[in-house]
């Protein structure tokens, strides 16, 4: 269970997420997408999908997974985002079990499941990373965007002062390998002095013109361009992730219960 996030929004996160999701699956694996940004979702957008369902007719609607889910590239498995947090707080304790049970019996299959969270901080997105194997932070070099995943990493400090298992850090949109690990540094050594927190750096993504192409084709750029830099380090970050993933089955109960859960007062 990998959860990619960000501090603020224009990092580049949900490309990342879906063009590491379809890396993984070049890998030969099993790989489910879950867009869990539930106000704002675009998955289905960036990837130029056609979609009737989404997770909210899941939970709210008795939707089957098998009727919402949609296949993207390379035979990646996608769950489409949902609005309206607010009527999911009031689901009955019969239909999250439901719901909960149907997930589970999908994602038995799955080796991985890449969830985009939705930007910032908010209750809804601390939850995910608490209940995910790994998380994977997106952010840049511009100082507006190292603050704020800064302030992620304080959010989750706060539920979760021992550290957690796995906080994994990706430099996008970078010059260069060595303003990348610049900016790595600088978040680093804040993270390690006042929450005494150890990051791990997973790598950059240069800035390149092709996920600009992508995105206005509606496409992921791995696939449509693959001897693109961008899609290089793609590739690297996902061969890093699976030779140090997580041994186990991913308890996906534990991760929507989590998602679920209601904001804090």
């Amino acid at each position: 269970m990998i959860a990619v996030t960000s501090g603020k929004g224009g990092t580049g996160k949900t490309n990342v997420a879906v063009n590491l999701a379809v890396s993984l699956r070049l890998l030969g694996v099993q790989v489910l997408l879950l867009d869990a940004d539930m106000g704002l979702g675009n998955v289905d957008v960036l990837l130029g999908l056609s979609v009737r369902h989404d997770l909210r007719d899941v939970l709210l609607h008795g939707k089957e997974l098998e009727q919402v889910i949609v296949e993207g590239p390379r035979g990646l498995k996608i769950l489409p985002g949902a609005s309206g947090v607010e009527a999911m707080s009031r689901l009955t304790d019969e239909r999250v079990k439901a719901f909960l049970e149907e997930i589970e019996r999908y994602c038995s299959a799955m080796d991985y499941v890449v969830v985009d969270t939705a930007p910032g901080i908010s209750s809804t997105v601390i939850n995910c990373l608490l209940a995910a194997d790994d998380i994977v932070l997106v952010t840049n070099t511009e100082p507006t965007a190292l603050t704020d995943a800064y302030a992620l990493l304080k959010g989750l400090n706060a539920r979760c002062p021992d550290g957690h298992k796995g906080v994994l850090v990706v430099m996008n949109q970078t010059s260069s390998k060595e303003e990348a690990l610049g900016g790595f540094d600088r978040l680093r050594r804040t993270a390690k002095r006042f929450l005494g927190w150890d990051l791990e750096y997973l790598g950059s993504v240069c800035w390149d013109e092709t996920v600009s192409l992508a995105t206005k084709r509606q496409v992921d750029f791995l696939t449509h361009y693959a001897s693109a830099p961008c899609s290089r380090d793609i590739r690297k970050l996902a061969a890093r992730l699976v030779s140090g993933s997580q041994s186990g089955q991913q308890d996906l109960g534990r991760f929507f219960r989590k998602m679920m859960e209601p904001a804090d007062e």
